[in-house]
């Protein structure tokens, strides 16, 4: 049966017809404008964003909530930012079982945590209802992530990415330049006090002694910055300093074609190797070592975030990463730990 999604066309393995990414697009027309709302208007995170989508497209799909992408489209941002507050907790409350109970053991009522949604569903769609039916509900958001979000969404993620990247080097040159001024202050001021120091105890001076100017000291610390970047080209920066260490919630198994498919749709091609936990066959891995590329080692600080510790979502499941350590840092004698 075709999907209410889109037409059975599309759908149809025997069509002859073949439909192109702009048709595509252009038939998902009101999806795209409220996603490009929430990620370039609102300022939204592209993955929360992207799993908020596949969340109504999915109650639009099971009668919950018909027309509500439109719907809400036709709204102020601040009533769209609010609904996505609440998209939230159900995304959040249908993947962490976790939260759940403890949400639930906490007595909390749908009427204070998603307002808007009980009235939009016109109280059809509780947060009791997700707890009941979780298995069909994460059927429904991973069957909207793979057919219509992934294609409908591509080039609008890799925009906001590359906006984003884009930010943060700006937000890094202006920490440098700020960072070199306050340096050249710094000499200023020494330079000056010293030559107080001098005026106190010497009456007549003797000729001046050549002196670095501010100047040169600002030009050795941009040599040397550039001296990092040319040795890690060159292929001195160590593997260990250019991986990832990735750990994984039991109960969700990733498997590394998910990891790869997921960093590399998200940064491009920056994977050197992946190194999932060796596990028995009936076992779910629980953490992996994703090292970079040596021409992408540049790239670590923004998986890894400033906090060095950053969280991502993979077809719903949840990816803690952070910068690897070597616990061990005498290989040779013992095996190495992640």
């Amino acid at each position: 049966m075709a999907s209410p999604l889109y037409p059975s066309v599309l759908n149809n393995p025997l069509s002859s017809i073949v439909v192109t990414r702009d048709e595509f697009n252009a038939f998902h027309t009101i999806d795209r404008t409220l996603f490009s709302r929430l990620v370039f208007n609102l300022n939204r995170d592209v993955d929360q964003s992207f799993l908020a989508m596949c969340f109504l497209l999915f109650l639009e799909q099971s009668s919950y909530a018909r027309d509500i992408i439109a719907y809400l489209v036709s709204l102020p941002n601040a009533f769209v930012d609010a609904v996505a507050n609440e998209i939230g907790v159900c995304i959040n409350l249908l993947y962490n079982v976790e939260f759940a109970s403890t949400f639930f053991a906490a007595d909390n009522d749908d009427n204070s945590m998603i307002p808007l949604l009980l009235r939009i569903t016109g109280g059809k769609f509780t947060l009791r209802l997700i707890n009941q039916q979780r298995k069909n509900f994460c059927a429904g958001v991973t069957k909207s992530w793979t057919d219509v979000c992934t294609r409908a969404f591509s080039d609008l993620c890799e925009t906001a990415h590359r906006i984003n990247r884009e930010k943060q080097l700006a937000l890094e040159r202006e920490k440098f330049i700020e960072d070199m001024k306050k340096l050249r202050l710094s000499l200023q001021q020494e330079k000056s006090n010293r030559l107080s120091v001098q005026q106190v105890k010497i009456a007549s001076p003797p000729p001046p002694r050549p002196h670095p100017p501010v100047e040169d000291e600002t030009e050795k610390a941009l040599r040397e910055k550039e001296t990092m970047e040319v040795k890690e080209k060159e292929g001195v920066l160590a593997a260990d300093d250019r991986t990832v260490f990735l750990t994984f919630s039991k109960g969700y198994p990733i498997s590394e074609a998910e990891v790869r498919v997921y960093f590399t749709r998200r940064f491009g091609e920056v994977i050197e190797a992946v190194e999932m936990q060796e596990v028995e066959a009936n076992e779910q891995p629980l953490f992996a070592k994703m090292v970079m590329k040596l021409q992408c080692a540049s790239m670590m600080d923004e998986i890894v975030s400033a906090r060095f510790r950053n969280k991502f979502t993979i077809d719903g499941k949840h990816v803690w990463a952070r910068k690897y350590v070597r616990k061990n840092p005498y290989p040779a004698s013992s095996s190495t730990h992640f």
